[in-house]
């Protein structure tokens, strides 16, 4: 596994060709798998919606690039051409058509941000203990991303189980990998296992973590849909789907804890509802902030 760990950060001729049929082939395969039915919720589609995966592949880039400004540009790229074309492959097979870009909104800052991340990131294929103090902010976002799947799969086995086994092999392959030094080593080693020994000491402290999974009536809740709505932003809310069942609009959520909030933007309208467990009742309410 060293020598593989190696050969991908590191050995690879990544020209740019090469990047480019990559960033196609992942947007066409992350866009179909997204519209494979019944997978929601599920480590399937964690690819399209959440991080582990194109941190894992923004740091193949960095470690393969010649200079800071190589990094930049081909992180950058990357995320230009494969994040967009994940949605437009979507478009005419979703209810929200084109309004499914809404999504995009997000996306598009982190594309923006690949820039400066990537210039820095091209200092981690120094494999130094500095470099590897850079690879931390990697890893341990990786991290953080396992033990919510981790808590989900505890809660709700065997949902998302298969995410947190990736996670835990690409921290791995990417400790392996890059590092070149025994020191360098140890000091990647040491700060992933604090991260993950303090998380899990903050996550049995706390109780554990709660994962809601709601399914809302959006008319007899307040909240304002058609099928043009987009989703534009969450705090502590996952996997937001809006859809017609039946005649009647429904916003399903997964709620991290007992409260969270989502923001709405119907027919050039932007509302944000805070949504809210109430333990007494066993279920949830909707207001409007």
């Amino acid at each position: 596994m060293k020598s593989f760990a190696k050969k991908l950060f590191g050995g690879l001729d990544l020209s740019w060709p090469k990047l480019i049929v990559w960033a196609l082939a992942a947007g066409l395969l992350v866009g179909g798998i997204m519209l494979i039915p019944g997978a929601d919720r599920t480590s399937l589609k964690d690819i399209g919606t959440n991080f582990e995966w194109w941190i894992f592949f923004g740091t193949i880039i960095v470690a393969n690039s010649r200079s800071p400004v190589d990094s930049a540009a081909k992180a950058f790229v990357f995320f230009l051409i494969s994040q967009p074309l994940i949605y437009l492959v979507q478009v005419p097979f979703s209810d929200l058509g084109r309004g499914l870009f809404g999504y995009y909104k997000n996306w598009i800052l982190w594309t923006l941000a690949t820039i400066p991340m990537g210039a820095a990131g091209h200092f981690v294929r120094r494999g130094d203990v500095i470099s590897s103090i850079l690879l931390s902010a990697m890893t341990v976002f990786l991290a953080a991303h396992m033990m919510g799947y981790i808590s989900t799969a505890v809660r709700e086995p065997p949902l998302h189980l298969v995410s947190a086994v990736l996670c835990a092999v690409f921290i791995i392959l990417m400790i392996l990998g890059i590092p070149r030094t025994k020191y360098a080593a140890i000091t990647a080693w040491g700060i992933i296992a604090a991260a993950i020994v303090v998380m899990t000491v903050i996550f049995i402290l706390r109780g554990g973590s709660k994962l809601y999974s709601p399914a809302l009536n959006c008319k007899q809740n307040g909240i304002d849909v058609n099928s043009g709505s987009t989703v534009t932003g969450t705090i502590d809310i996952s996997a937001p789907v809006i859809r017609d069942v039946a005649g009647e609009y429904f916003l399903y959520v997964e709620i991290s804890g007992e409260e969270g909030s989502i923001s709405i933007e119907t027919d050039g309208n932007e509302k944000t509802y805070v949504i809210t467990y109430n333990k007494d009742t066993n279920d949830f309410t909707v207001r409007e902030e």
